[in-house]
């Protein structure tokens, strides 16, 4: 694998852990926090630390063992807005039209279904979405298509980098359960739903990165888009976070892209946006 990917995922997993570090200190049982819980100051930075570590990895790798402006050019794609207006359609509403859908098929199939189709969150919600759609979109994008898709890609091919970004993510995602008490929070049904839809939305996002010539902004107000889609198109009570038909549509969406633009490229440009340079990490395998 790339030695600057090997490099950014162990870098991943150290600030992750260091996060998490808080939690066993305190000896705090994540099962029964809530966003109304009093914690300490310590614990609530290494949950957002936790949060933004795939972009926090991802500028270490590229300050520290890249060559040629690489945290700058890591950053230069959040800010390339000149893409079609339908790429910030898709991005910002496909979502919720995917979660509508999907109550669609709960309608037809007889499954439950949520009290209101439409919600909208309170004030005290609104403000931790703002702070979630931060941290989802830039705190984990630019890790997740901005620095390991453009890497893997060049040589794997799209599709399999998308794969792999999709199954780091979803290791990724799942580090409650690692945590003290989130395991109990954790069943097999949710993180294999959890490995599916990712690298299923990995998939997605790998197409609308290579669509756009490497338009991290459109991806990441995707990825805001789905956290969006979650709060104003609520599931119903008794579905928790492990929803197989949500998973089952992307899952399709990803079927769709894949038969529509192939494997190699994700795309009908056939043209990978280019990577960061990693001549450093080059330079010291040859030296070894």
């Amino acid at each position: 694998m790339n030695a600057a990917v090997v490099a950014w995922v162990i870098a991943l997993s150290a600030i992750t852990g260091i996060g998490m570090l808080p939690l066993f200190v305190y000896r705090l049982d994540l099962s029964k926090l809530t966003f109304s819980s009093r914690i300490p100051i310590v614990v609530g930075i290494g949950i957002e630390l936790t949060a933004y570590a795939p972009t926090l990895a991802a500028l270490v790798v590229a300050g520290l063992i890249t060559t040629g402006g690489g945290i700058r050019r890591l950053l230069r794609p959040v800010i390339r807005w000149r893409v079609g207006t339908h790429w910030y359609l898709i991005a910002l509403i496909g979502p919720s039209l995917l979660f509508l859908v999907g109550d669609v098929i709960r309608l037809v199939i007889g499954a439950a279904l949520p009290g209101s189709w439409l919600a909208i969150p309170g004030a005290a919600a609104l403000a931790f979405l703002v702070g979630a759609l931060i941290a989802g979109s830039f705190g984990e994008e630019v890790g997740w298509r901005g620095f390991g898709q453009p890497q893997l890609q060049q040589k794997y091919g799209a599709f399999w980098a998308a794969v792999v970004v999709g199954v780091i993510w979803s290791l990724w995602h799942l580090w409650p359960a690692a945590a003290p008490g989130g395991l109990s929070t954790t069943t097999w049904s949710e993180a294999s739903l959890t490995f599916i839809r990712l690298i299923s939305t990995s998939i997605v996002y790998a197409w609308l990165f290579n669509s756009t010539r490497g338009s991290l902004l459109i991806v990441m107000l995707a990825h805001a888009g789905h956290n969006l889609a979650v709060r104003f198109v609520p599931l119903a009570g008794s579905v928790q976070h492990g929803d197989p038909i949500v998973t089952g549509l992307y899952v399709l969406a990803a079927v769709v892209v894949l038969v529509s633009t192939g494997s190699r490229w994700l795309s009908r440009i056939h043209e990978y946006p280019q990577p960061i340079p990693n001549s450093r990490i080059a330079k010291g395998h040859a030296a070894i």
